[in-house]
């Protein structure tokens, strides 16, 4: 299942240049016009497998959005699964 940003009402919170959200079972991807700004791979319970942000849209608050996305999808809390790379435990402050 593939749904728009406005399906969670975020819209208005995204940056400019995220043109495309979609949502397909356990990934969010954040989209520019020509490439992919970030996406994270989440489980059902919130644990996050997989969180990427290009470099280029690193410390504009992506990764932030996209944990905030899954804990609208899952009702839970995100959090890590192992094994985390620094800028991973960076990220969730562990």
């Amino acid at each position: 299942m593939v749904d728009t940003a406005c399906a969670l009402g975020n819209s208005e919170s995204l940056p400019k240049y995220v043109v495309d959200v979609t949502r397909i079972e356990g990934v969010v991807t954040y989209k520019t016009l020509d490439s992919t700004a970030g996406f994270v791979r989440y489980q059902t319970d919130g644990g996050i497998e997989y969180i990427f942000v290009r470099g280029l849209y690193r410390r504009q608050g992506l990764a932030s959005l996209l944990l905030n996305e899954v804990e609208q999808l899952t009702g839970c809390q995100p959090y890590p699964l192992p094994p985390i790379s620094p800028l991973g435990a960076k990220l969730f402050g562990t």
